[in-house]
């Protein structure tokens, strides 16, 4: 069952926000924070201008939040290189999204960022 209306309104709230924040308005025309809603999971990603065509972006994971509306509780997870999503063995489920933010924007076990 895909986030209901309210939910949406909070993720777009919180990591919209968070990815806003995270870049400086001057480097936008380089890198890109952005992120999508599928379904319970929120994928948050890098984009950047392709190295040979600079007018197609490409995009890189950065981190996966998902909610799992029976408990109501949201879990993190990093990608490997070899694209496998991990729960990030540091993080409990939380019950609030806003809890998982600094995690991911400060990277202690640099799996995330690099």
């Amino acid at each position: 069952m895909p986030l209901n209306e309210l939910e949406q309104q909070r993720v777009e709230r919180i990591i919209g926000e968070f990815c806003r924040k995270r870049i400086p308005p001057h480097l936008l025309n380089e890198i890109r924070l952005l992120y999508k809603i599928r379904g319970n999971d929120v994928v948050i990603y890098e984009s950047r201008p392709h190295g040979q065509e600079k007018d197609t972006w490409t995009e890189t994971p950065i981190a996966r939040c998902t909610h799992d509306p029976k408990t109501k509780t949201w879990m993190l997870y990093w990608q490997r290189a070899n694209g496998i999503w991990m729960k990030h063995p540091d993080v409990k489920p939380a019950k609030d999204l806003k809890s998982l933010i600094p995690i991911i924007d400060n990277d202690p076990l640099q799996v995330f960022w690099g």
